[in-house]
């Protein structure tokens, strides 16, 4: 499992959240363990919380992967809204 192709086929999980003006960025790229680690970027977002949660970007962004990436076996987002601390913007 590469890098690069993860980062290619990370493309298409970005439009995710790219949707609701946030973003995603490779992490790691853990090429034994299979895994991959994602941040979740929020600078932008009017409504922070239309942004999908952690665990269904998790879900869903493995599955995306692992169709162009067959050998991803799982998926974490750091997801800034799930911080000690964290208010959103919008106050809500």
């Amino acid at each position: 499992m590469e890098q690069a192709a993860v980062a290619e086929a990370l493309k298409e999980v970005r439009g995710l959240v790219q949707a609701d003006g946030g973003d995603m960025e490779l992490v790691d790229v853990d090429e034994q363990g299979g895994t991959v680690a994602l941040r979740l970027i929020l600078d932008g977002v009017d409504c922070h919380e239309c942004v999908m949660p952690r665990p269904i970007l998790e879900d869903i962004a493995v599955n995306m992967l692992r169709r162009s990436v067959p050998d991803v076996t799982g998926v974490t987002v750091d997801d800034p809204r799930e911080l000690p601390g964290y208010v959103s913007p919008s106050g809500h």
